[in-house]
């Protein structure tokens, strides 16, 4: 069995029950600790378990949490903050690309303006709601009045 299986299993387990896959997502990365491996395969595993075991973005910050207090009753921080702005960055960029991927599957080549401007988009949450969207427009200039209303300074 891969390093990997057990946070993907985990995953296909939890799609319905996404406060059980933050148990579980927590659970994974507090056992790289007690595993005894390395620093960098722990941040190597952890990435994988991040990436695989999205988290809207409370359930996220509630796992944050939780790591954050295991780190300081350890003395040992799994992420630096470097690291942790590094992941999040790397979850704006591929909710982003999610989005376009689906508006263009759905309307073909999509204007150059939304595509900025949904690369400008730097709140989580947002991108987050946003993906919804991409489900229920009739066009993409219905999906920009959405941006456009929810983020008026892009518009």
């Amino acid at each position: 069995m891969q390093k990997w299986d057990a946070p993907h299993l985990k995953t296909k387990e939890t799609t319905s029950n996404l406060s059980e896959r933050e148990q579980w997502k927590w659970n994974l990365s507090r056992l790289l600790y007690e595993k005894g491996y390395s620093r960098k395969e722990i941040i190597d595993l952890y990435k994988v378990i991040d990436v695989m075991m999205a988290l809207p973005i409370e359930l996220q910050a509630s796992f944050e949490e939780k790591v954050t207090n295991y780190q300081e009753e350890r003395k040992v921080p799994l992420l630096s903050n470097i690291e942790l702005r590094a992941l999040e960055t790397g979850a704006k960029r591929t909710r982003r690309e999610d989005i376009i991927k689906l508006l263009q599957k759905r309307f073909g080549n999509l204007p150059e303006s939304l595509v900025e401007n949904i690369n400008q988009i730097d709140d989580i949450s947002l991108l987050e709601s946003l993906i919804l969207e991409t489900i229920s427009v009739n066009s993409p200039e219905e999906f920009q009045q959405i941006i456009d209303s929810q983020s008026p300074d892009l518009g």
